[in-house]
């Protein structure tokens, strides 16, 4: 009996070992599947999180051209809301029909290659925008990825920047970028018809290459403080040409300093050519300064020489002489040869006195027919005496105007300083009186300033 239930006892313990371990298997199992599924569920709301957070638009597009899947970010770029009809009922928002023709466009190149295009936004503004696809893996219809990239920033900046690349090559002043160590970085198309130096040339070499000579290390040591205490410098200055030549410039230079860590990055100088200007300016001075019959000095340009060629002298303990000189009888030169004849004449006796007149001395047409020389090295009265004796002479040459010989002799006054005054006004005026004493002792002579007695 015993030995009929042995097998039956072996066959339930295996059955229930086997019961056992399918229970186990089943257990293990259906945690594998819990696990996997929270694993999946993981990776879905990472990934839906990546899908929606990402800054560029996507679409997940099945190959006939529907949308399946989008994050918040497309119709953002395409149109963020639907707009109202005349009834106030929202239409259907327009960015899906846009973001078909898009995911058409990106497939005409080929997949992950960009393409950059412009589209018209919902509120009317157009925004340009990248595009790109690739295949999904795994799929059997043909889906395919879609990417779109907002990029109205850069292509504004884009414009931007070649606008300014534009005004940048048009400048008519020559504009000059260097690094900290003054090397050329840059050059505009002025730089070089200024300059007559081509880029390829300046590029790499120091910004002395265009330094004149004309300036000092003071003055381009006081452009550099200047420089490093303000961050930029403008003024006059002259810069060298290639083939040699100064020109005379106006030029501002600015220091550059990146905005972040406030370094110091580069030079910018932009400089225009003023030889114009200044051929206007010194032009005008002239005119300003000077008679335009004879070309000499006139009397505004007396009234400034003689007040600093006094003070001079009053410093250097030297003495200065004024010869007030008039030609005797000119009036009747105009009245019978005309004025034009006149011209001619006081023309010849501004020339004739310049003969006479040394490098030091100083000489003006006062107005009229009379003429001033200011004598600033002189020792004393007969050094004065000895140019007025060589006016006379120089003087009395025959003048030949149209074939005609006139005669003109001077009347000549003499002052001095510091013997008879110290006030240019003053010294004037005593020349001035002694010039009429001479006319009255017989003119074609001088006479020296006579103190009156006391």
């Amino acid at each position: 009996m015993g030995n009929h239930f042995a097998p039956l006892l072996v066959l339930a313990a295996v059955a229930t070992l086997l019961v056992a371990v399918l229970l186990l298997l089943v257990i293990r199992e259906r945690h594998r599947r819990e696990v996997a599924s929270i694993l999946a569920e993981e990776r879905g709301r990472r990934y839906r999180s990546l899908f929606d957070s990402s800054l560029a638009g996507i679409a997940l597009v099945s190959g006939d051209g529907v949308l399946k899947e989008w994050n918040a970010r497309l119709p953002a770029i395409l149109e963020a809301t639907g707009r109202p009809d005349e009834d106030g009922a929202v239409r259907r928002p327009a960015w899906r029909e846009e973001s078909r023709k898009l995911a058409r466009l990106a497939r005409t190149r080929a997949p992950g290659e960009e393409l950059e295009t412009s589209i018209i936004a919902g509120d009317g503004s157009r925004k340009w925008v990248t595009l790109r696809h690739w295949p999904m893996a795994g799929t059997q219809g043909g889906d395919y990825w879609l990417l779109v990239n907002d990029v109205t920033r850069r292509q504004e900046a884009r414009s931007v920047l070649r606008l300014a690349q534009q005004v940048y090559r048009s400048m008519s002043e020559a504009i000059l970028v260097t690094d900290v160590a003054t090397r050329v970085v840059d050059v505009n198309p002025a730089f070089e018809r200024i300059t007559g130096y081509v880029r390829d040339e300046a590029i790499g070499v120091r910004a002395a290459l265009i330094r004149s000579s004309r300036h000092d290390n003071a003055f381009f040591d006081a452009m550099w403080r200047a420089l490093n205490a303000e961050g930029h410098w403008a003024g006059e200055i002259w810069n060298k040409r290639r083939d040699g030549a100064e020109i005379p410039c106006w030029m501002h230079i600015d220091a550059v300093s990146d905005p972040q860590s406030g370094e110091l990055t580069h030079y910018v100088g932009v400089f225009s050519d003023i030889s114009e200007r200044k051929s206007v300016e010194e032009r005008i001075h002239y005119l300003a300064h000077h008679d335009q019959l004879t070309g000499l000095a006139n009397r505004f340009a007396l009234d400034a020489v003689l007040p600093q060629t006094i003070a001079l002298a009053r410093r250097n303990g030297r003495r200065v002489a004024l010869l007030f000189t008039d030609l005797d009888f000119f009036k009747e030169i105009n009245d019978t040869l005309g004025h034009v004849a006149g011209d001619q004449v006081l023309i010849e006796v501004a020339q004739r006195l310049r003969q006479v007149a040394r490098d030091s001395d100083f000489l003006a047409r006062f107005g009229g027919d009379e003429f001033v020389i200011v004598l600033s090295e002189v020792e004393d009265s007969d050094d004065a005496m000895r140019v007025a004796t060589a006016i006379i002479e120089t003087l009395h040459r025959p003048i030949v105007v149209d074939g005609r010989e006139i005669l003109v002799t001077p009347s000549i006054g003499i002052s001095l300083f510091p013997e008879h005054a110290d006030a240019p006004e003053i010294l004037l005026g005593m020349a001035d009186s002694a010039m009429y004493r001479a006319k009255s002792d017989g003119r074609n002579g001088y006479c020296v300033h006579t103190p009156p007695a006391d």
